[in-house]
């Protein structure tokens, strides 16, 4: 299976628990999602499926990632952990693909109280096997098909995602706000924001953004008060537990330079304005100090 280097490792481990082999791809360099023309290289006889990423609130392009899968016959499952009511070209995660997997971890855009997820499935009979495996590969409370696992969403964090869900295009909007600010606030400097697609509806699950002087600037807003995260620091190719793959450093350069490169800001639909000032400017001090001014 096909997915990209920059990414969780959770999209991998997914395939490898599968049965599969991860088959790295590089990225677009703007939006940092899946490059269609690296995708049609690394397309080969024994490829099944494609698993792009919609990575920080943002879609891949689906129209052109579908194209190649109908033109070699491969099933398309989208990881859209970071995507919930995100859109590319007016259709949603799960619109594109033969299925779409959605994280309802708590700091998620649509989060419960705990773990979670769904998955969203065109075929119905895909749809009841995930389901069945989800719950010990049953149909009965003690008919088992095939070993399955424990991944029941219980019912409290369904009960609180059916009423959060009904403020997601609100919460979207704000946090659309949010990036709006930053990208006022931050534009002329040397830092590079993010970059949205003409025929994406991005929902900024994340405001990242690169800088070469990464670790001054993480140390110079912590000595301001304000957390920052790296999202991801170590691409997949490059860790332990995809050292059989034989991949070394150099592999993916775009996606190594994004992780050597990225920085998260504080973003949420809880943000205020006043917020986003003191981040900009205490950004903005740090890239005056740093380039001698």
């Amino acid at each position: 299976m096909i997915t990209v280097s920059n990414t969780f490792i959770a999209t991998a481990e997914a395939i490898t628990a599968a049965g599969y082999r991860p088959v790295f791809v590089d990225v677009l360099p703007g939006t940092q999602v899946m490059d269609p023309d690296a995708l049609s290289r690394a397309i080969g006889p024994n490829t099944r499926a494609i698993v792009p990423v919609h990575l920080y609130g943002q879609m891949a392009p689906m129209d052109a990632i579908m194209a190649l899968a109908q033109k070699h016959g491969l099933k398309v499952v989208e990881d859209a952990a970071q995507a919930h009511g995100a859109s590319w070209k007016g259709k949603g995660p799960g619109q594109w693909g033969d299925a779409a997997t959605f994280s309802f971890f708590p700091g998620k855009n649509l989060g419960a109280w705990g773990d979670g997820g769904a998955i969203f499935a065109r075929d119905a009979g895909v749809a009841k096997r995930a389901r069945m495996r989800a719950n010990h590969g049953r149909t009965d409370k003690y008919l088992h098909e095939f070993e399955g696992r424990n991944s029941r969403l219980d019912g409290l964090h369904a009960a609180i995602l059916r009423v959060k869900l009904r403020h997601l295009p609100e919460w979207n909007k704000a946090r659309r706000q949010v990036a709006g600010w930053y990208d006022e606030l931050l534009a002329g400097n040397s830092i590079v924001g993010p970059t949205t697609h003409r025929d994406a509806t991005h929902v900024f699950h994340l405001y990242v953004v690169r800088t070469r002087g990464r670790a001054e600037l993480v140390k110079a807003l912590d000595a301001a008060g304000i957390g920052t995260l790296i999202h991801y620091p170590i691409p997949p190719h490059l860790q332990q537990a995809y050292a059989d793959l034989g991949l070394p450093r150099g592999s993916y350069p775009l996606a190594e330079t994004l992780a050597d490169t990225v920085l998260s800001l504080p973003i949420g639909p809880h943000v205020s304005a006043e917020a986003v000032d003191e981040v900009a400017a205490a950004v903005r001090r740090y890239m005056v100090r740093s380039s001698g001014e």
